[in-house]
């Protein structure tokens, strides 16, 4: 994005008032931190390479253990030698790589020469098996499934999917004590009702319906509880604990009925993070921590409600964009107004509208001195070439043109700010669910901000007015 951007501009931005991320000793951890992993997709070719140079470790087992439905590797990482055995997955869904890159960094941490001492403090009680990018071909096309179009965490019992059976018989064969299921989960996943993003959420998954505790689920409440105390001081109010109902087709909860006490840790979105790496951050922290814990067995005196007071994760709970208290003319009745704006892709859409009082922005814009305008399509002319300056875009919006109708190739872009060309669902003249996210504001001296395509533009603070 570029600085003059940011300078002119109140564009979309996921921030979300809360506890500001105190890191504490940051340099420990940018010491481990793999390079190349701080991007919003990782595929198999930003992993290769790292398993290669890990091959070549005297710590360290590589193996090749499967082949995805395309043929790609699937690898296993193993180290150490005791007799309680964790194992450890991570990108099941293929767009979900936040602990791929976290799994990478803890992995230099345990191998580093400095750590030699803290390694041979559980290398004899522990053995750990990782298995890094589940699905691959996901990965590849940063989609949540494999190439069958298979939902791989849906698969445990079925196994029809080869990296279904690739996990299945990697616990059949280690018999792992624990098991942490690592994930990523949408933005729009908020802690309880206080409007803080859920950055990391967790789980100890049941093991039948009727959600009881026995000791291997209890073991999991338990060391979830003690990581809850690690993370909880640095991501104070951006943690959050998944609802346990029960899932009988998915792997956490297959592993939990096979008696592996299994820890589900998802990661999500922080304010001003947009590729996740407070949460990548937070989760080599809690890794580091369980390996402390599991071979000290320190967990076991950590009381299971301190599981339980963990907050519950509430989906759907943060927006995109929240608008609030908009004035809306139709004819001459006049009502007040919240909008909810959520981006897929390049496209944004207005997902509700009323009384949004229980929803919470990444971006809020009290809206109490605005009036909904109902945005105009600009003709574009054939053969006529529009150049779209900020000078002629400020212009156009200021007369009420909020997209543009025509060729694409009759409109020469020369502006930061975001422009809809050909909408399929503009605005109507008041606002509408499932419509565009494309409209003007207007105050007592006219159009002053607009919102294209979920982006707010405070208009006269861009350019001076024409005088």
């Amino acid at each position: 994005m570029h600085q003059r951007r940011i300078a002119l501009s109140s564009f979309f931005l996921l921030l979300l008032s809360g506890n500001a991320l105190a890191m504490a000793d940051p340099q420990t951890y940018a010491d481990y931190r793999q390079p190349g992993l701080d991007k919003p997709s990782i595929r198999q070719a930003d992993m290769l390479p790292l398993i290669d140079r890990w091959q070549s470790s005297p710590l360290l087992d590589v193996r090749e253990i499967a082949r995805s439905y395309e043929g790609r590797p699937i690898y296993r990482i193993g180290i150490g030698r005791g007799d309680t055995r964790v194992m450890l997955w991570s990108q099941m869904h293929g767009d979900e790589p936040t602990a791929t890159a976290a799994l990478f960094d803890l992995l230099n941490y345990i191998t580093a020469p400095e750590q030699a001492d803290w390694r041979a403090g559980w290398m004899d009680k522990l053995s750990l098996v990782i298995v890094p990018m589940l699905n691959p071909d996901g990965a590849e096309r940063d989609i949540r499934h494999n190439a069958q179009s298979f939902d791989v965490n849906r698969d445990a019992k079925a196994l029809q999917s080869p990296e279904g059976r690739a996990l299945m018989a990697q616990a059949r064969s280690f018999k792992p004590h624990f098991g942490f299921n690592l994930h990523d989960q949408n933005r729009h996943y908020g802690v309880g009702d206080s409007g803080r993003m859920a950055t990391i959420s967790v789980l100890a998954p049941p093991f039948n319906e009727a959600r009881e505790v026995n000791d291997s689920r209890r073991y999991a409440m338990q060391l979830i509880g003690a990581l809850a105390g690690v993370v909880e001081p640095v991501i104070g109010g951006h943690l959050a604990r998944y609802d346990d109902t029960y899932a009988y087709r998915a792997f956490g909860d297959t592993f939990s009925e096979m008696g592996i006490s299994t820890i589900l840790i998802e990661s999500g979105a922080h304010p001003d993070d947009p590729n996740r790496q407070v949460a990548r951050r937070m989760n080599f922290e809690m890794l580091v921590a369980a390996i402390d814990n599991i071979a000290s067995g320190s967990y076991r005196e950590i009381p299971e409600a301190a599981y339980r007071e963990i907050p519950l994760n509430r989906d759907d709970a943060i927006v995109d964009v929240k608008i609030r208290g908009m004035k809306t003319l139709d004819g001459d009745a006049g009502y007040m107004t919240d909008l909810a704006i959520n981006r897929r892709g390049d496209t944004a859409s207005v997902i509700d509208v009323g009384d949004l009082s229980n929803l919470h922005g990444a971006f809020s814009f009290d809206a109490s001195d605005w009036q909904y305008v109902a945005p105009e399509g600009f003709q574009l002319e054939e053969g006529e070439k529009l150049v779209l300056d900020d000078a002629r875009y400020l212009e156009l919006l200021r007369q009420g043109y909020g997209y543009f109708v025509g060729d694409s190739d009759d409109i020469r872009i020369d502006t930061d700010w975001p422009v809809v060309i050909n909408p399929a669902q503009p605005q109507s003249e008041i606002p509408q669910r499932r419509r565009g996210a494309t409209f003007l504001l207007r105050d007592g001296e006219g159009i002053g901000a607009a919102v294209l395509n979920g982006h707010l533009v405070e208009l006269r603070s861009l350019l001076a007015p024409k005088g």
